[in-house]
């Protein structure tokens, strides 16, 4: 009994039901989702899917990776696996807290946020919200300027994805330019409570280049663009997805020497210089130009060919980059150790990584997909023996 000497009243009960359920990863709450139908309402609630996904452990926060694979049977298969951050690099069979396999093929992970990904399909230009822990999908309508996409004037398109905490509202945000029309972009946002796109203002200068996806950080997404008129100057536009406004950085450094907007550990950070030699700046504080300050150098091995991407800082401090020969490599930096990223003996000719935490969001919304293992951890057929006769 949890107090001898005293009858628990009802409400401290719930009480006590609800704070231990918060604490709880997703896997085990649809288990207790069977056992009883007010368990199943309570945690199937609104209210206590967004507490805990405000709640539940972010230090258990995961890699996920997404792994294209081919089959002779199947063709081209995308699949994913999950995990914990301290067990990097990747060995076969290690560490693994979720596999599974993606609800679309040829898509890309535009952006992670509570335990949500938002999937874009290139051959058909759909966006659509997944959450691998209890896989269900929501498919949004299609954008009012869908009719154009396939059509050789079509604009270009960046995207975002994030969570207003004023609203309570998942938003995913579109901004349509052409690189060499001289016309304005145009912008809009899609919020999940209201199930619809509308048009929102959009930055009033023409834009070359955006940065394809955007990175969310402290309430606001942010992209690297480059403006028509004066095309070796970058900066960051910022979106603020509470009151929808956009705004501009300055970048740390000379603007030509930006190349990429990442995330370290909930700061918004710049990849700037060579390929071969890029730095890393962080912003210490949101919205305070004065607070980049250079974080880290790095210096790519002749074998690599040059750094593409720095990914994410994990919880032992490795650094997670990709490299444009060897693919995603994991770097402590005290030990100078570099060592590839997934090491088992998987047939993946491709790999997508992203940041991912657990959660129950989309639990009373969308559609269940089911999902199966990847190849290589599927079991081997036994081939039964031919029964003879005599």
């Amino acid at each position: 009994m949890l107090f001898p000497n005293h009858t628990m009243s009802g409400y401290v009960w719930e009480e006590l039901i609800d704070n231990i359920f918060k604490t709880l990863p997703p896997k085990s709450l649809l288990r207790f989702r069977c056992l009883s139908k007010s368990w199943c309402s309570r945690i199937g609630s609104p209210d206590f899917i967004r507490t805990h996904a405000l709640r539940f452990d972010k230090n258990l926060q995961k890699v996920l990776v997404k792994h294209w694979t081919y089959n002779k049977r199947r063709g081209m298969e995308e699949f994913y696996t999950l995990h914990p951050e301290d067990r990097l690099p990747l060995s076969h069979r290690h560490g693994y807290t979720g596999i599974g396999k993606f609800p679309c093929n040829d898509c890309s992970i535009v952006g992670s946020c509570n335990g949500l990904l938002c999937l874009f399909h290139h051959e058909i230009g759909t966006i659509a919200l997944w959450n691998p822990s209890i896989r269900h999908q929501l498919t949004l309508p299609p954008h009012p300027c869908m009719r154009n996409y396939s059509s050789q004037a079509s604009p270009r398109v960046a995207l975002g994805f994030g969570f207003d905490p004023v609203t309570d509202d998942y938003k995913i945000v579109r901004i349509s330019y052409y690189t060499f029309k001289r016309v304005e972009p145009t912008s809009m946002v899609y919020t999940i409570n209201t199930g619809t796109w509308r048009a929102i203002a959009s930055p009033t200068t023409r834009l070359s280049n955006v940065q394809c996806s955007a990175c969310f950080v402290n309430g606001a997404l942010h992209w690297i663009v480059t403006e028509q008129d004066n095309k070796d100057h970058c900066y960051i536009i910022s979106f603020s997805l509470s009151t929808e406004v956009f705004g501009r950085v300055l970048l740390p450094e000379p603007s030509s020497e930006a190349r990429e907007l990442t995330i370290l550990k909930d700061s918004l950070a710049v990849i700037t210089g060579e390929c071969h030699n890029p730095r890393i700046w962080v912003m210490r504080e949101d919205n305070n130009v004065a607070s980049w300050s250079m974080f880290f150098k790095l210096e790519a091995l002749p074998s690599e060919g040059g750094i593409h991407r720095v990914l994410l800082l994990t919880t032992n401090r490795d650094l997670v980059f990709l490299t444009y020969c060897e693919g995603y490599k994991v770097y402590n930096p005290a030990t100078g150790v570099r060592s590839r990223l997934v090491k088992f003996n998987a047939r993946s000719y491709q790999l997508e990584v992203e940041t991912y935490a657990e959660s129950l969001v989309l639990l009373n919304k969308g559609t269940a997909c089911n999902g199966n293992q990847p190849p290589w951890l599927r079991p081997k057929k036994r081939k039964q023996k031919k029964k003879t006769s005599g």
